[in-house]
């Protein structure tokens, strides 16, 4: 993933918000309502999302939370022991399927947060391990937006 800007984010399409701002005032900001209605244990389960850990199996880098061995095993049995493409579909994650009431706040919004985890990953990734490349996307399929990373493996012939 190139370093950019990431797309903007669209706080009309977020509706519990946009009921905490009529509340409030017109200057209640998402920072005033991330005060509002997160809490600590909430801020620290979010960090394995957007800084998740790892698992380094056969030379493949795995989100720990989505790693398991008979299911690599299927897959590696199933792709012919290609570890680039076994890493791409187990660290392949739906947002909508990981946080409930995607579809009420659009896709865009979606989109967004896709970006900013697929940037979060790829820092952490360059992070622990520095001597590697990895490719991270982020990428609408359908109406879902699913972020994935696999290693960038020179092939010699």
């Amino acid at each position: 993933m190139s370093r950019q800007q990431i797309s903007k984010l669209n706080p009309d399409k977020l509706p519990d918000f946009q009921q905490w701002k009529k509340v409030n005032n017109d200057d209640f900001s998402l920072w005033d309502y991330l005060f509002g209605v997160a809490n600590v244990e909430l801020a620290i389960a979010f960090t394995q999302l957007f800084w998740p850990d790892t698992i380094e199996h056969e030379g493949g880098i795995f989100l720990s939370s989505a790693f398991d061995r008979q299911i690599y095993e299927q897959w590696k049995a199933k792709l012919g022991n290609d570890i680039t493409s076994i890493e791409q579909v187990i660290n392949h994650q739906h947002i909508d399927d990981m946080l409930p009431g995607s579809e009420a706040v659009g896709t865009e919004n979606i989109f967004y947060l896709g970006k900013a985890i697929a940037q979060m990953w790829e820092s952490s990734l360059k992070l622990l391990y520095p001597q590697r490349r990895f490719e991270v996307n982020c990428d609408r399929v359908d109406y879902s937006v699913v972020v994935t990373f696999h290693q960038v493996r020179e092939y010699r012939c």
